[in-house]
Parts: C-alpha cells; structure tokens; sequence
C-alpha cells in the first residue's frame, strides 16, 4: 500500500473513532427530538409538521394550539393574530399541503376590530400581510384591506377604494371600502387587514352577507421542503435551532438527524439547544472508548475494505459521473454541498410550487413560439396559451452561462414567493440544453413604454394619478422583497423594462436573474463584480471602495426610475436643449430645492395643482432615493409612507457626490455620476 494511501486510511481511522465517541451523544439528542415531533392529536385532527404541538415540530413565527377539541394558530410576534383551522387535519391534508384557516376576529357579528400595537405601523406590525409561517393564500383569494369609515374620506383616497358591504352582519349607516393591497389609516376609518376571495372582490354586489362569506375561511398552501423527511422512510421534520427559521428544517429519524431524508446518508450532528438532552460527562466518554478499544481491529479492517471497494466503484464511474459534475459545477456553482442531480436541485426549490413543463410542451404552446412579446438580455419572450385558457408568457432562454445562471437564480429566488406586485413564476422548462421561464402574462408590458417619449408623437397614456399608482405598488413590490419575505430579497436590476403592467396597470416587478437572497441576520452582500443596468444601478455596485451592497441599493435604481416617469423621458438626454436638462435629476434638483431651474413645462404641460402636486412629490421622493451616501436614502416601507403624503418630506440634500459633482446656484453644469464610473 502507498504512504498516501496510508496516511488516508489513517485519517479515516481518526475520522472514525471521532463518530464512534459521539454516537451515544448524537443518538441521544436525535431520540428527544424524535419523540417530541411523534404526532399527536386534537379532537379529529392529527398534529404534525408543519402544524405539531410541540415548538421543534411546527412552523417557523407560529404557535399551535388545541382548545376543546379545535386547532388554532398564533402569530409569535403578534399573539392577537389567531386562524381557527377550519377543517380537520388528515393525512390527506398533509399529503396535499393545503388547509383552511378562519381569523377569529371575525366571529359574531359585533364591529371590525381595531388594530393594535404601534399606531405609526399598525398595518406592518400589529397585521402581517402574509398568513403565518409557511402558510401562503392560495391564488384565488385576494390580500386587501377594508375600512369602515364614519366619514366619506376625500375623494383623491376614494378614488383609489372600491365601495363594498360591510363587514357587520345588521345595518349600519357607516361607508365601507376595500383596497387592493395595504394602505395606511385614513381618517374616520377604521382599517382591517383580511383575504378574500378573488370571485368576490370582483363582483362585490353578489355578496348578502360579507362577514358570513369570510366566515367561511380561505385556503393556504405551503412548500414541500419537508415532504421527502415524512413520506420516505418515517421521517418527523422539525428544526434543531429553537428560533425556528424556515430554511434550516432537518429530518428527525430512528437512525439520527438527516438533512433531507432518512435514507439520504446525510446525518448531521445535532447540538443540544434548550430544553434538550445535555452532553454525556466525561466518566462516560472514558467507558465509550474502552469499548472502542476491544473492537478496534473491526472498525479498522472494515474502513479499509469500505475505502478500497469505494476506490473501485470510483473508477468504473468515472467516466459516467464526468458530464454530469460539469452540468452541476455550471448551475450549482461549484458548490461542495450540490445535490446529487440537477432533478434533486429542482425538487428541492420547485416542490409544491411552479410547474414543470417540457419543451415540446412550450412549443405547442406558444405556436411554434410565433407571438414574440419582447427581447430580453437573457433570452426572447414568447406569448402561449394553456390548455386551460390561462395566457402565460414564456422566457425562453438563450444557451449562455449567464442565461442557465439566472435560470437557477430565478426557480430559487421567486420560485416559492407571491405578492400582487411581483411577477408569478408560474412553471420552468428544464430538456437538455433548453432552459426556459414561464410567467403570468401582463397584457400592458413593461412601464418603460409609457414614460418615455414616442417617435410617432402620440400623447401621454398614462396620467398622473396612474403613474403615481404605478410608483407606489412598485415600491410595495420592492418592500416586500425586503422586509416581508422569510428571506431578505435584493433585486438589483430595478428599471423601468422590469416593471410591467397587467391589464388595470397594476404595477409588478420582474426579471430577478441579477437578485441576491440574503438570511434576515445579513444586511448586505459583497459582489466579484459590478451588475445591473449603468443608469440604475447604484454607485456602490460599480465604485470601488464605496461600502456593500445593501436594500439601499434597490432604492437608489427605484429613484432613477421614479425620475424617469416625472421626466417622462431617460435621465440623461444627449440631445436636451441645455446641460442642465441633459441630465434630468440635476434638473430635478435645481427646480425643486435650489429653485434656479427654468419652467416645469418643459417637461410637463397643461397639468393642474393636483397633477403639480404629484409630480413634486414624486420629485422629491426620487431625489431622496438617489442619494449618493446609502445611509441618507429612505427605506421602501419609508417611500411608500412620502408618496401616500403620510410624512411631510423635507428638502433632500445634494443627490451627487461632492467629490465628482460640483454644484452651485450660478448655472454651473454638474457632472453626472454616470461620467465617473469605475467598473472593477
């Protein structure tokens, strides 16, 4: 035997010993945490992951709880947020991961009940906008609020409302409203967060009796991350970590703690939290290696026959396994931790979630993909229609590195996340070389076509109430991605192309190919290199030395593009009439702060104070964003509270850097950033 192979199977021998020591320790604390997560039951209802009694065994900001023979969940945060479950929990429920859920607020028949905690937030802190946990609405109910209002509220907020019944069960003289999304209190109403569903909110006077038809409850799904651990081999799916944070659920097994299933031979070592097991003391680890001792020669001559017959299935394979481990190195990036194939990638990112569709499929379609929609820079876009009359419109990707990239990026980043601001990935093509996307269809495609100005001359589309809609759901779109989902979301490539427009010009953002998922304990990211769109893309995404790229990052490209829909043009304009034009947010500027601008009719004509208003604070609230220190740029949730006209917004400081920009009252040009860009 070679001195390698020596030092080898010396290493593995130490490997072992090390194993053998802490077995008793692993199965020790395995075995708790698989007795706490047996299943138990409520009445007709079975509890178990993600709805188990017990705190390892349920869903991450959740408690379950069992009262009279009914289930219930808490929110952790919001202890008043509580869901009767509306059905009984059977293993068909389990199976099909889908449940009813019923707010308890809406029992009886007295008022609507009033938020609680803080006032400044009530909409984000005392009412989650999502469901609990993993739990999500299912797409057809619809995420709104109502308001009972005393009052009539003005008319620019009712403009905004639809009128519906209200939620008490008797007469009442009060005016009911229900608004698609959130909206912050409006005076003399009373605001309440609920799920409704789509059929409806699109035919409100079908509907006798409101509360009774949310009395009925709404469906909710979840992901399939911990359907292998359950469904192969008699896994009980908890989380070792006693914060509980979806991402990290491991597989309690009678063998140990596996990753994903009982048989996928990944065991972890589990580390003792709370209320588990302790360690064993160190009499104990004396006697455990007295008892390797006397089976030493055993476990040695048994790695040494596992090594060896590991060595020549290594080699008989080896050919086999090389084209695979390319195609893995390309999507995985060369991640030590890739699955086994890019089919395991996939379920573990798509389980429960978009659906998976064959080339051929896509192909008959789309009609031979005939109806382009548009040209991205990763691929074509392509219109097709369902077999169930759905209209989707499919990405169909080029065969580059940087396509199959955004491919993976994409299933994992908005994959498993939905939001009435953020374009749904409804399915995914995976044949061979062919990569392709499939999202909802937006009939009225992407906003950049509605702002700048047409060759053929014609007027405006959009006026200014719709643009100033279209800001605010794309800047509820962004907040979510940072604030509300289980994981902070940057996008990166925020742009005028990658907000498109359904057929009531509701606003969702696109295109997440560039975005960067980060855990909730992780502020920011380090890139190897610059990305995004020059003209959008924040200074610290291509500056060298200019700090991390953070949500601040998004912010800045949110404000150039907001400057763009007030300009009604691109931010930087060769061909404008004077140096100050050419560059729009220096104009922006001058016009709204210094006040040495020339008339704002250049840019806007036959508008009324109200449209003035908007455009001022749309303005204003674009010159904040685009700050050049991140620290100075207000946060999405802050942008959606200035141009609601919750806040009054202050006079924002020099947007440029004082180091590459001068700027003065006297006509003096500033320099634009987009002059003094330092790619890496």
């Amino acid at each position: 035997m070679k001195p390698s192979h020596r030092l080898s199977n010396l290493l593995l021998f130490f490997h072992l010993i090390s194993t053998f020591l802490q077995v008793g320790h692993t199965s020790n604390i395995s075995s708790f945490y698989y007795d706490q997560c047996s299943p138990s039951t409520c009445g007709k209802s079975i509890l178990k992951f993600p709805l188990g009694r017990n705190a390892p065994c349920r869903s991450a900001y959740i408690t379950t709880s069992c009262e009279n023979g009914t289930v219930f969940i808490t929110d952790d945060e919001n202890p008043h947020i509580k869901y009767k479950v509306a059905e009984d929990l059977t293993d068909e429920v389990y199976s099909n991961r889908m449940v009813k859920f019923v707010d308890v607020s809406l029992f009886g028949c007295g008022p609507i009940p009033p938020f609680k905690g803080s006032t400044a937030n009530a909409g984000f802190e005392s009412q989650k906008w999502l469901v609990e946990g993993v739990f999500h609405a299912k797409s057809d109910y619809w995420l709104g609020t109502f308001f009972n209002c005393t009052k009539k509220p003005a008319e620019d907020i009712v403009s905004r409302l639809r009128e519906g019944p209200c939620l008490e069960c008797g007469e009442t003289s009060n005016l009911c409203y229900f608004y698609d999304g959130y909206m912050s209190d409006i005076p003399n109403c009373r605001p309440f967060r609920t799920i409704i569903p789509v059929k409806v909110f699109n035919n409100f006077s079908m509907v006798g009796n409101l509360r009774k038809v949310l009395q009925e409850g709404f469906r909710t799904d979840w992901d399939g991350v911990c359907g292998p651990c359950m469904e192969m081999g008699g896994g009980r799916c908890g989380y070792l970590d006693e914060k509980r944070r979806s991402g990290k659920e491991v597989c309690f097994c009678n063998s140990g703690v596996h990753r994903h299933n009982c048989s996928d031979g990944l065991i972890i070592e589990p580390v003792a939290e709370g209320g588990g097991p302790k360690r064993r003391d160190p009499k104990r680890r004396m006697m455990l290696i007295i008892g390797f001792l006397l089976v030493l020669v055993t476990v040695v001559a048994c790695a040494i026959y596992i090594y060896c017959l590991q060595r020549r299935r290594m080699k008989r394979r080896s050919q086999q396994r090389g084209q695979d481990e390319q195609v893995l190195r390309r999507y995985l990036n060369n991640d030590n931790s890739t699955p086994a194939s890019i089919e395991t990638f996939l379920h573990n990112y798509n389980s429960g979630m978009p659906t998976r569709f064959s080339y051929k499929q896509l192909k008959k379609y789309s009609h031979n993909f005939t109806h382009k929609l548009g040209q991205g820079g990763f691929g074509s876009v392509y219109k097709a229609d369902l077999p169930n009359g759905l209209v989707v419109a499919v990405k169909l990707l080029d065969e580059t590195e940087q396509s199959e990239a955004q491919f993976v990026n994409e299933v994992q980043t908005i994959g498993r996340i939905h939001h009435n601001h953020l374009v749904r990935l409804l399915g995914f093509c995976f044949d061979k070389s062919r990569r392709a996307l499939v999202y909802e269809f937006m009939a009225n495609g992407s906003l950049d076509k509605y702002i700048y100005q047409s060759d053929d001359g014609l007027p405006d589309k959009l006026g200014w109430a719709q643009l100033h809609e279209i800001a605010v759901g794309t800047a509820r779109g962004i907040a979510y991605l940072h604030d509300e989902c289980r994981v902070r979301i940057l996008h990166c490539d925020i742009k005028p192309h990658n907000i498109l427009l359904d057929e009531r010009f509701t606003p969702k953002v696109s295109d997440f190919g560039l975005a960067q998922a980060l855990n909730r304990e992780t502020s920011h990211v380090s890139l190897p290199r610059g990305r995004g769109t020059p003209g959008y893309a924040p200074p610290e995404m291509w500056l060298m030395n200019h700090g991390p790229v953070t949500s601040k990052s998004d912010v800045y490209s949110y404000g150039m593009v907001i400057l763009e829909m007030v300009g009604k043009r691109r931010n930087f304009n060769e061909e404008a009439s004077s140096e100050s034009e050419a560059y729009f947010p220096e104009w922006a500027y001058l016009h709204y702060v210094v006040e040495v601008g020339g008339e704002w009719s250049k840019h806007n004509s036959d508008q009324g104070r109200e449209d003035d208003e908007i455009v001022r604070t749309m303005s204003l609230v674009g010159l904040w964003c685009i700050q050049f220190e991140p620290n100075l740029r207000p946060t999405m949730c802050r942008v959606i509270e200035m141009l609601e006209g919750n806040v009054v917004i202050d006079a924002p400081p020099v947007p440029f850097d004082v180091s590459v920009s001068r700027v003065v009252t006297g006509g003096t040009r500033m320099i634009p950033i987009k002059d003094c860009i330092v790619h890496h």
